[in-house]
């Protein structure tokens, strides 16, 4: 709960000696052409948090309870692979495969010839060989899809668990495919991928630190082919129902062994790999957005059905545009936070970080040119921990400046004229700061109000943003200007703990005990424009989540914070 909520209320008629209504009159004027502030200079440029882990190949895993693999990298597949053995069986799919999906029987890709495992063996024979170590699925399925203008490609991938044994981890695991009893598909080539690599990868949806990403392809890897002389897997696998396993392979004494998990369900269809699950609901409903211009990746997760979706779409490549993340999470709890990572595939680096609360609602903050040292690069969004409750979200990264969006206002606040509440009676202190507030968000003064901001040392949302980030423009938070503007003007505010020494000015007054139940006060909220009426009724029974602010009797700028 937002740590201004827990406030008492107590009779707010508070009223002035003169008895005038200062507020209405100080924002009027200032409406009128008052200079509040003078500009300091261009707002500071956000810094792209970075950071890496990294793991040596050498190193046991120690069950993967710690975060030493928590910020590796997720990297795309490319297999080696040669000729079947002469003679071998083909073994056609199962009944509802397609014609030209024929699965060759015994074939054993050159990768995998240390094992037992072959194509088109019967599933039972599927057995773990290194002692000690197991291995279980983690998360759903999710799908790693490249649109850059070319051939669309398409990959997979899961979060496991291990409980390691003798021996180390040195290579990524993979998923492993079968239908009616029969493996019809033994996953990519990870040996040559991954020997050179002192990481794991680490999965594109998790659910916590502590999880390694198992790796799969579109393309089966049972039905060899040729493409000018070479060996090539094209095929891919069927629309239908498929058991998945992760299979990994730990290294003990010099030796690969085997260790396999037990199947999950995946339907696949036309639309991506999708697991099984329980349909979640929350409120509000998030409605997946289009691809906006210039987007360079974006990841969409969908459990509203018993079909989950989980995709991460990379449609262009770094630059030196400045970028901001946007996305909409809506979840059971909604003071659920999800962590955002922007993630270079080539190293693992996680280039920017963010987070969103989800509350249903939009939300977004700048991360800056990310192309530094890295121009021409695709750039991965990584979920590393989704809550249980979330419904349904989707994170896109997309320039700072919406491309050809000349046509819009830069500020939601252009053309705003307030209302102004009546009937409640401020200080001249507090008056004077929430027309200095309402003028600068009017007339989107983003220079003047960073600095009022700092003036004031006021807390900004969930308390780790900066007054640039905040007040930047073009605005990361849709309407943040309007809405400022609107909230300190055109709703009525309270006086919770009026007669104490401290006591505090806060708008709106439906935060309180004695007007959440007041339907003239939700109704100001969206006469205001602060809520639509579908947010305010979502809202009623659980409390209000939307934006507040406080001043003190002396006009001191305490916080413009959000949620409930």
């Amino acid at each position: 709960m937002n740590q201004h909520d827990g406030l008492r209320d107590h009779d707010h008629g508070w009223a002035d000696p003169a008895g005038t209504d200062v507020l209405a009159q100080t924002l009027g004027a200032m409406a009128g052409g008052v200079d509040p502030a003078s500009p300091t200079g261009p707002a500071a440029a956000v810094p792209a948090m970075s950071k890496r882990v990294r793991r040596r190949r050498g190193a046991k895993l120690g069950g993967l309870g710690g975060g030493a693999l928590a910020l590796a990298a997720v990297v795309a597949l490319g297999a080696t692979q040669l000729a079947p053995p002469d003679g071998a069986e083909v073994l056609p799919g199962s009944p509802t495969s397609s014609p030209a999906f024929q699965v060759r029987e015994g074939y054993q890709p050159p990768w995998l010839e240390w094992s037992d495992l072959t194509c088109g063996m019967p599933e039972a024979d599927l057995r773990s060989t290194a002692p000690g170590w197991s291995v279980a699925v983690a998360g759903d399925v999710y799908a790693r899809t490249d649109d850059l203008g070319g051939e669309r490609s398409r990959s997979w991938g899961i979060a496991t668990a291990f409980q390691d044994g003798k021996g180390t981890l040195d290579v990524a695991p993979v998923l492993v495919w079968s239908q009616d009893g029969t493996v019809l598909d033994l996953g990519p080539n990870v040996f040559d991928e991954w020997s050179e690599k002192d990481e794991l990868p680490v999965p594109l949806v998790g659910t916590g630190t502590g999880t390694v990403a198992a790796l799969g392809t579109s393309m089966s890897t049972c039905v060899p082919g040729r493409e000018y002389g070479d060996l090539q897997h094209k095929t891919p696998l069927p629309e239908g129902d498929y058991e998945v396993r992760v299979v990994a392979f730990p290294r003990i004494d010099g030796q690969w062994a085997t260790t396999v998990s037990d199947p999950v369900q995946v339907h696949l269809d036309a639309d991506g790999a999708h697991s099984l699950g329980e349909p979640r609901a929350a409120e509000p409903v998030v409605e997946l957005s289009e691809p906006v211009e210039g987007q360079v990746s974006k990841f969409v997760l969908d459990r509203t059905t018993e079909l989950v979706t989980a995709e991460m779409t990379r449609r262009d490549y770094s630059s030196d545009t400045p970028m901001r993340v946007m996305g909409r999470c809506a979840s059971s709890d909604p003071e659920d936070m999800l962590p955002i990572e922007l993630v270079l595939p080539s190293t693992g680096e996680v280039v920017a970080a963010s987070q969103i609360t989800c509350d249903g609602f939009e939300a977004g903050s700048a991360v800056g040119a990310l192309s530094e040292n890295r121009s021409g690069e695709t750039i991965d969004i990584r979920l590393p921990d989704v809550p249980d409750g979330v419904s349904r979200l989707w994170v896109s990264l997309e320039p700072e400046t919406p491309v050809g969006g000349g046509d819009e206002p830069e500020c939601s606040a252009t053309g705003f004229e307030p209302d102004y509440a009546t009937g409640f009676e401020l200080t001249q202190s507090t008056s004077a700061t929430a027309g200095n507030i309402m003028v600068l968000a009017q007339v989107c003064n983003s220079e003047a109000l960073v600095e009022l901001a700092k003036q004031h040392g006021v807390e900004l949302m969930s308390g780790t943003e900066t007054p640039e980030q905040v007040f930047a423009l073009p605005e990361t938070d849709p309407g943040r200007y309007r809405e400022l503007a609107a909230l300190v003007s055109d709703t009525t505010p309270v006086i919770p703990d009026e007669g104490s020494s401290d006591a505090v000015v806060v708008w709106p007054r439906v935060i309180t005990e004695e007007f959440q139940d007041s339907a003239e006060a939700w109704a100001e909220l969206v006469a205001a424009g602060v809520l639509t009426e579908g947010q305010a009724e979502a809202q009623q029974a659980g409390g209000y989540q939307g934006p507040r602010v406080g001043i003190t009797m002396d006009g001191d700028w305490l916080y413009y914070t959000t949620g409930q």
